[in-house]
């Protein structure tokens, strides 16, 4: 069966003032290019959903219950269209927005998706956003911090805040960005972080997630306050919430990313800047010049571990070799007190792991422990993602897939409309307005 054929679509956005009682149209032209395959297309209306990072999705009638939908105000002309490469076909959609219309805007979107089995194997969707203001009438724009989660503070691992917002007016709004600042018990500034203004309008009744990082250097035990804003880029503050955590033991920031470049002649080591993690190379180990990097990978993108082990909390990643060593590599890890929290004080238990991709396995290595400058030491030729696990055992075993959540074909669109949602009218560029 064919591959999907690429849809194409002009008037992907429509932003239109509609006084309450009145009408107005908008037509979306659809096409597939000369090279592609032929293929049958649905066009239908959606309510206006978004993803926790703010991607429009549609909806369907008994998930769109949001008073300011537009979904039920709008009628198409054509609802299946059969594409020929290279030529296009319109469909209008036209609007009436009641008499009784409230204050605000209404939304809407229009769902253009191939139709399993005719011609095209996978789904290829278009998302068309539909933007109401009804007319004559004052927008509200409001919005309101539900949530901010710290999440749980570890050794190594970044400290995330995520702020969970939701847009509690009858209009949208883009631009809205989140500043966080984190203090200590004194009120001294730790670390402060902000996001980048959202590229994606905010549609009343959605909730959103912003996510950030403050750059938080080494932490003394003792209890931090968070303090989130989310505002417009213009300045106005919508809401601010506080939260805290605690830090029990020293908290060490995640490693940051180093390099070196080896050669087949020579030795090399590869060190952290703050020496916690180090890769010696034999002379030989590359045949020819390669750069190898050694950065952070973090824990919550980590594989599950394999049965009768689990992870620890370190994780780091060495890249710039697409196959093996040619000769073993020492790789030497400072294993954390959560580490050994995670082993139940046991640090016998403590082994370096690589994750094989090719397999789909963790390989828990033989590990040298030495207790007395906490650190963990073993051998390999594999450059990967690298974790710390609590194993008894060095044989390898394989992982376990992650979950991951059965979508629906109108859920399909969260990821598939974050590629062709950047060309919506509105141009390449992603700090541009969608």
């Amino acid at each position: 069966m064919a591959p999907a054929a690429a849809i194409g679509v002009s008037g992907a956005k429509y932003m239109g003032s509609i006084s309450p009682g009145g009408m107005d149209t908008h037509v979306v032209t659809i096409n597939v290019g000369a090279d592609e395959t032929a293929t049958d297309v649905m066009v239908e209306v959606a309510g206006f959903g978004q993803t926790a990072n703010g991607i429009y999705t549609p909806l369907d009638p008994g998930n769109d219950v949001s008073p300011y939908s537009a979904r039920s105000f709008i009628t198409l002309d054509n609802l299946t269209i059969h594409l020929v490469p290279g030529m296009q076909q319109s469909v209008t959609a036209k609007i009436n927005l009641p008499q009784n219309s409230g204050p605000g805007g209404r939304y809407a979107i229009i769902y253009v998706h191939s139709l399993p089995g005719k011609g095209a194997s996978l789904a290829t969707a278009v998302v068309v956003p539909v933007f109401i203001t009804v007319a004559g009438t004052t927008p509200t724009e409001t919005g309101s911090i539900l949530q901010v989660d710290s999440g749980t503070v570890t050794i190594g691992q970044p400290i995330t805040i995520t702020t969970t917002f939701k847009n509690t007016g009858n209009y949208h709004y883009y631009s809205a960005r989140n500043n966080v600042t984190v203090t200590d018990s004194n009120g001294a500034l730790v670390a402060d972080a902000s996001t980048t203004p959202m590229s994606y309008a905010i549609i009343p009744g959605n909730t959103v997630k912003f996510v950030t990082q403050p750059d938080v250097k080494n932490l003394q035990p003792g209890t931090y306050t968070v303090d989130s804003k989310v505002l417009l880029e213009s300045g106005t503050i919508f809401d601010e919430k506080t939260t805290t955590f605690t830090v029990k033991t020293n908290y060490i920031p995640p490693v940051t990313e180093s390099n070196i470049t080896l050669t087949p002649g020579s030795t090399g080591i590869l060190t952290s800047p703050d020496g916690r993690y180090s890769v010696s190379f034999p002379q030989g180990a590359v045949l020819d010049n390669v750069v190898i990097t050694l950065k952070p990978y973090s824990n919550n993108q980590l594989p599950l571990a394999p049965s009768g082990a689990k992870l620890g909390a370190t994780s780091f990643e060495i890249t710039g070799l697409a196959g093996l060593l040619n000769k073993d590599a020492s790789v030497k890890v400072t294993y954390s007190a959560d580490d050994l929290a995670a082993a139940g004080g046991d640090a016998s238990q403590l082994k370096l792991s690589y994750f094989d991709a090719a397999q789909n396995a963790w390989v828990i290595l033989p590990t040298q422990v030495d207790t007395g400058s906490t650190t963990l030491t073993a051998t390999t030729n594999h450059l990967s993602v690298w974790a710390v696990m609590v194993s008894s055992s060095t044989t390898a075993g394989s992982s376990a897939p992650q979950a991951t959540a059965t979508k629906s074909p109108l859920s399909l669109t969260v990821i598939l409309t974050s590629l062709i949602i950047a060309g919506i009218a509105v141009g390449k560029s992603a700090r541009k307005r969608k």
